[in-house]
């Protein structure tokens, strides 16, 4: 990974159970310094250590939409690192850890617009530019905005699979998903 990339130091707030799914949820969070903007970041755990990561500016935390606001701040590719450095500091802890995360829709973007989305492009040209091919297996769906970073020492000894995976997020989300794996 390369380390030129700017990004915010992040602390780690507390940890909380979900009461609908009993999923623990890491909250951590970070401040802007071009902004002054506080974002929170959402890691919440799934089986097979795989984690799922959301994050969203603070001021915007009791909105259904948070996920989807834009802050105009121009500082996507901070943001997002910011967010990577926590994955990491999971991925140190535990090096059989997975990641993935949805990337929202614009408020004004319906479900119907033609996808990839502008997020998922971006997290996908990030998270492409960022990881090699060693150590994560990159996968997708395009047409749910999903993006993924297989662990491959867990996908190469069966201890985690691309349909197992569907499986997960069909419990969570309707829908169909297919997963592709990037060549």
């Amino acid at each position: 990974m390369s380390g030129l990339i700017k990004h915010y130091k992040a602390s780690f707030i507390m940890r909380s159970k979900d009461p609908s799914t009993l999923r623990i949820i890491d909250l951590w969070g970070f401040k802007s310094t071009k902004s002054n903007k506080r974002y929170i970041v959402e890691v919440e755990k799934f089986s097979n250590h795989f984690l799922g990561l959301k994050f969203y500016w603070k001021g915007v935390a009791d909105s259904k939409e948070r996920y989807s606001l834009l802050t105009n701040d121009y500082e996507p590719r901070t943001i997002v690192m910011s967010c990577v450095h926590i994955m990491l500091e999971y991925f140190r802890k535990d090096d059989c850890a997975s990641f993935g995360f949805v990337a929202a829709n614009d408020i004004n973007q319906s479900n119907e617009t033609p996808h990839p989305n502008k997020r998922f492009r971006f997290y996908r040209r990030m998270m492409l530019s960022i990881f090699g091919t060693e150590t994560f297996a990159q996968g997708y769906d395009i047409k749910n905005s999903i993006y993924l970073l297989i662990n491959k020492g867990m996908l190469q000894k069966g201890s985690v699979s691309i349909s197992q995976i569907e499986i997960e997020i069909s419990k969570l989300y309707e829908g169909e998903y297919s997963l592709v794996l990037e060549p």
